[in-house]
């Protein structure tokens, strides 16, 4: 690491402490090596070599932790850019000094684009996850599913000048449309399982009218103990298949046809469920309201994936500070 200069020597205690206090909670956790040698591994980064000439490349954890400062705080490239030189808080968190190089926002896209290219932030997501789970901080009992729509841009229709429509494509040819509660949606679908803490174990992405249970098999996969989901996952094929594997099920009932109403039983079981059921709803509250994240930034199914990839290990890393004070308190002493 380089030794820090004057300039930031004084300029050390400036900045808002929220922000300091936060990021270098992240910093203390993110697995830097294991990520920087999952890089080199896969070709997408090559640190300098002793005695050879030029320019010095950006550090993996400048490039990978700009990624994470965009998921964090909903910031585009050249803003990432900008809050790095602005944000005494953000170059403490990359280790960025005040006459070091700082990456341009086109380097920024670049490397995203990369490990996207590249389907790497599976990786990444396995790597913060397996960085939870050395930690203990994802309990072993229980999934809990869900889905949610993010919105993309809708088909602009375009006409001739007497009127005739000429085009009605969208900028995202994967995007779909689907319906709720009578209104129309247009993008795609994230589905997630978590632990009963709200730790993310998978992500997958679906088009919007894909059901949300499609994914219910691969996110519940492994899973020995209990699942639990909103009535939407509910039927007797997959009520019969849990039985038969011993698993608590703990999908909320609703009404089939011919029913009128719930049975006692069917209320009973809603409502010793239902609190448990909504402790998924935590990770997508957070990634849209915390982090900003309401619509897609990408065009197609696969790069859209991946970034959501990414959102679910920027998520787990923000998690982890608070689990580690909750379930593992005599850390903090």
């Amino acid at each position: 690491m380089k030794t820090p200069s004057f300039f930031d020597y004084a300029m050390r205690d400036q900045g808002g402490k929220r922000s300091r206090k936060f990021l270098s909670e992240m910093k203390a956790f993110i697995p830097w090596n294991t990520l920087e040698e999952m890089l080199i591994e896969k070709g997408v980064y090559r640190p300098k070599q002793p005695g050879k000439a030029g320019r010095p490349p950006y550090r993996a954890s400048v490039l990978l932790g700009s990624l994470f400062l965009q998921a964090w705080y909903d910031l585009s490239d050249p803003m990432t850019e900008e809050m790095i030189h602005d944000r005494l808080s953000f170059r403490e968190f990359l280790d960025v000094q005040a006459d070091d190089d700082i990456p341009d926002e086109t380097t920024i896209g670049k490397f995203r684009n990369a490990l996207m290219d590249g389907m790497l932030f599976d990786a990444v997501f396995a790597i913060v996850f397996a960085q939870m789970k050395a930690q203990d901080l994802v309990l072993k009992e229980g999934t809990l599913v869900d889905a949610t729509l993010i919105h993309s841009s809708e088909p602009k229709r375009k006409r001739d000048p007497e009127g005739n429509l000429i085009s009605n494509k969208a900028n995202d040819e994967d995007a779909t449309y689907t319906s709720k509660r009578n209104q129309k949606y247009h993008g795609y679908k994230i589905h997630v399982a978590t632990d009963p803490n709200g730790v993310i174990k998978k992500v997958s992405t679906t088009t919007a009218k894909d059901s949300d249970t499609k994914e219910f098999d691969y996110l519940t996969e492994g899973e020995e103990h209990f699942v639990s989901a909103d009535s939407a996952y509910m039927s007797k094929k997959r009520k019969k298949a849990l039985r038969k594997k011993g698993i608590t099920n703990g999908i909320i009932e609703r009404r089939v046809r011919g029913q009128s109403k719930l049975r006692t039983k069917q209320k009973k079981h809603n409502k010793h469920f239902a609190p448990v059921r909504g402790l998924v709803e935590l990770a997508f509250a957070f990634v849209k309201h915390h982090m900003g994240y309401r619509r897609t930034r990408f065009k197609g199914l696969e790069k859209n994936d991946q970034y959501h990839l990414l959102l679910g290990a920027a998520y787990n890393i923000r998690r982890a500070p608070a689990l580690i004070r909750k379930l593992h308190p005599q850390r903090e002493r």
